[in-house]
């Protein structure tokens, strides 16, 4: 049976989001536990051996090193064998045990190399000069050569859903600092660019250039944490290349440490962009700074769901006929309860307004359609808004997309990453299923070098991914009780209501609830019926000997459905006895 598992991120305890959800192959039950399988692995893998001999001084880490905490999932069946993920995860633990006692430096070891600013060109002119030809020459030139004092990071890059974001999150998660942060690169850039503005601002007279104010938000940075980690590193805009050169060149020489996912190496980032020499120089550096590793995995593990095939359970709904509109919309009224807001709700990001066209009054529900979204100047920190905002979001009307639509494809991208990243519910009506949604021609693929054909591979990764069970699941657990229950109507609860509510309260994915799991449902049923989840032993015990027909001591979903059927039942197993 799959295992659900809870998704890796900064607040959650362990790292699965890209394990696979197939049928496992064996681990031979002669590996002794508490050695991970080293030995096992070491025979067939001659670098392993040069691990196990540094493995007891990993495991001084608390909960494990990176490689340790990987092979305990493998052992324990919840991930498949991969050669190739064990190959990279080595690399990690080396970090991992390189940065155990490491201290950079609080203060940069020489001044930046400034580049001088020509006549005019705002910001982005004092970094590159403005538009004196004598600077504009310059600006392609490297930066001030810096060369590594600290552990050299790693650059991890391969195909969609081949467990590199997976990886590195363990990798964080086991990384012996508190000066550490895990970050989608996107996040990370509107950071950049929010401080830069607010020094912009702050500065009282003109004496300080560009490139002090990017120094001070790197040392700004460099003060919070100086292990950085970055998943889905890429580079889709001018105003980003120009900039993060610069962060980079005084993160780097202060001893940041980088570790960074990818789709593609190095030489391929911000390929063909508009003015692309003015940061090639980077390409260089960030290569000084971490080791290249290409992952090589041809899996897609996120293209493994779990999905249980029921029409009424679709979250990804095509094609876009009346029929599939009528049912996206009865999806929307049920999760809002029938309590819709009748005029326009906003969403600020960054000081601009985003409309909202419709969203539940009770739950943090909204309802856009594609041209909302996507056929508006908007980018990457407005998404992330509305993920933030919303639990649930609903898009209707996906068109199929062309190169023709270039613009809608690349927002749409930024939005799915967006939402993705935040472990967002999304429910869509589209015209084609996702791995034809977009079309390009052979001749395109081959020829074109749009970043959108590029990256769409992660999309249709990501739109598959969060058709399955797994994510679903988690996304559901991780809403807080208030939100959950407030999508529901207590009373009349449908089939789809009582399998969202399993979902979420068979934690462990037993098949069944134990008493712990069903106290959680109780205390939370009781929360949203009376206000205060205090739940006492006598009405635990009357509710438990309501739903535990059989009296095993543990509640099958048979018993669950028929129990939450009955509102009355409800009601008065949650009552104290007089």
């Amino acid at each position: 049976r799959a295992r659900l598992v809870a998704r890796a991120r900064p607040e959650a305890a362990a790292s699965l989001s890209h394990s696979a959800q197939r049928p496992l192959p064996s681990v031979p039950s002669s590996t002794p536990a508490g050695a991970w399988g080293l030995s096992t692995v070491a025979r067939a893998q001659p670098w392993r051996s040069q691990l196990v001999a540094r493995r007891r001084f990993a495991s001084g880490i608390p909960g494990g090193s990176p490689m340790e905490r990987y092979l305990k999932l493998k052992n324990d069946g919840l991930i498949n064998p991969d050669p190739r993920q064990e190959s990279a995860m080595a690399k990690l633990d080396d970090l991992c045990l390189r940065i155990a006692n490491y201290t950079p430096s609080t203060s940069r070891a020489t001044p930046a190399a400034k580049l001088a600013s020509g006549g005019g060109g705002g910001f982005f002119g004092g970094l590159f000069g403005g538009g004196s030809k004598e600077v504009k020459k310059s600006a392609a030139a490297p930066p001030s050569a810096v060369k590594p004092t600290g552990p050299r990071g790693l650059y991890l890059w391969g195909g969609t859903g081949t467990g590199k974001t997976f990886m590195m999150d363990i990798f964080h998660d086991a990384a012996p600092t508190d000066k550490k942060r895990r970050v989608h690169f996107h996040e990370w850039m509107i950071d950049v660019n929010n401080r830069l503005h607010r020094l912009q601002k702050a500065r009282a007279s003109a004496t300080a250039s560009a490139d002090d104010l990017v120094a001070q938000v790197a040392s700004e940075m460099m003060g919070e944490a100086w292990l950085l980690c970055f998943d889905e590193f890429q580079v889709t805009h001018i105003s980003d290349a120009i900039i993060m050169k610069r962060v980079f060149a005084v993160l780097f020489e202060r001893g940041a440490v980088v570790v960074a996912t990818s789709n593609r190496p190095p030489e391929d980032l911000y390929k063909n962009g508009l003015n692309r020499p003015l940061f090639t120089p980077f390409i260089p550096m960030l290569k000084d700074f971490c080791e290249v590793h290409d992952i090589g995995a041809d899996v897609d593990y996120r293209l493994i769901s779990s999905n249980n095939g029921e029409e009424d359970m679709r979250v990804y709904i095509h094609p876009n006929t009346e029929k599939e509109k009528a049912l996206i919309e009865r999806k929307f009224s049920r999760i809002c309860s029938g309590q819709v807001l009748m005029h326009e709700a906003q969403v600020e990001a960054q000081g601009r307004r985003i409309s909202v066209p419709r969203s539940a009054i009770n739950s943090r529900v909204a309802w856009f359609d594609f041209k909302d979204l996507c056929d508006k100047p908007m980018g990457a920190a407005d998404y992330l808004a509305v993920a933030a905002a919303f639990h649930t979001v609903f898009i209707a009307n996906i068109p199929k997309l062309t190169m023709q639509e270039r613009d809608q494809v690349r927002r749409f991208i930024t939005l799915i990453d967006a939402l993705y990243d935040h472990q967002t519910k999304v429910v869509v009506t589209a015209d084609r299923d996702a791995i034809t949604l977009f079309e390009v021609s052979e001749e395109d693929r081959k020829t074109s070098v749009a970043d959108e054909i590029f990256a769409w591979d992660r999309t249709v990764s990501r739109l598959t991914e969060m058709q399955s069970t797994k994510y679903l699941s988690e996304a559901i657990r991780r809403l807080d009780p208030s939100d959950f229950l407030g999508q529901f109507t207590l009373k009349a609860l449908t089939d789809e209501d009582i399998k969202q509510m399993w979902l979420r309260y068979d934690a462990d994915d037993s098949g069944e609830l134990e008493m712990g799991e069903l106290r959680t449902m109780l205390e939370e049923l009781l929360e949203r019926q009376q206000g205060h989840s205090n739940l006492s032993d006598e009405a635990f015990d009357a509710s438990v000997s309501a739903i535990d027909i059989n009296k095993d001591g543990k509640i099958s979903y048979e018993e669950f459905e028929q129990y939450l059927g009955n509102y009355t039942l409800i009601e008065t197993s949650l009552t104290d006895p007089d």
